[in-house]
């Protein structure tokens, strides 16, 4: 489950930057509006990690418990690597809006902080299973692929589902509210 979960987070993550022109720029953009890295490494910096993702991907979807540990290990990294980019932005107010998983327009909090968090802990039990890997029932293995599947895409879908439910602003006043002010 750990690792397609994680698979799924991070193909998601890594198309969303490179689904077009303007999903790449834009994530450049949001590096270089961070302001951890020169503005000559803002580009390397953004092909490194879009390839990190993809390297993570491959590796996890190995059915190798050498591929399932690496692979686990480099998502842990980079996500610790996230964990402290997003930290010292919101530590110094930078509120730039997170290009995790495609445009979105909500700025950096302590969510994107607990929610790399949860995926380094992800990340660990992933490298733990991989290294304890015996033979394993298909169905099992295909019950915890499916529900890795489903996991990762709520993960990645969340704030867009927040945003859902989340009220809009203050309340409109309806005609009858309007009325009886007058």
């Amino acid at each position: 489950m750990c690792r397609s979960l994680l698979a799924t987070v991070f193909v998601v993550a890594a198309l969303s930057k490179i689904a077009g022109r303007p999903a790449w720029l834009g994530f450049v953009q949001s590096l270089r509006e961070l302001n951890q890295v020169p503005d000559a490494a803002v580009r390397p910096a953004a092909i490194t990690t879009v390839t990190t993702e993809a390297l993570v991907v491959v590796l996890l979807l190995v059915p190798s418990p050498t591929a399932g540990m690496v692979g686990s290990a480099i998502a842990a990294g980079l996500l610790a690597a996230f964990v402290v980019v997003i930290g010292l932005a919101i530590a110094r107010g930078n509120r730039t809006p997170c290009r995790c998983f495609g445009t979105s327009n909500v700025p950096l909090g302590w969510p994107h902080v607990v929610r790399n968090l949860v995926l380094i802990g992800v990340a660990g039990l992933g490298l733990l299973s991989a290294s304890a890997a015996g033979t394993t029932p298909a169905a099992t293995v295909l019950l915890a692929g499916a529900g890795g599947l489903v996991a990762g895409i709520l993960i990645t879908a969340a704030e867009d589902i927040v945003a859902l439910v989340r009220p809009a602003g203050p309340p409109r006043p309806t005609s009858v509210s309007r009325r009886a002010s007058r």
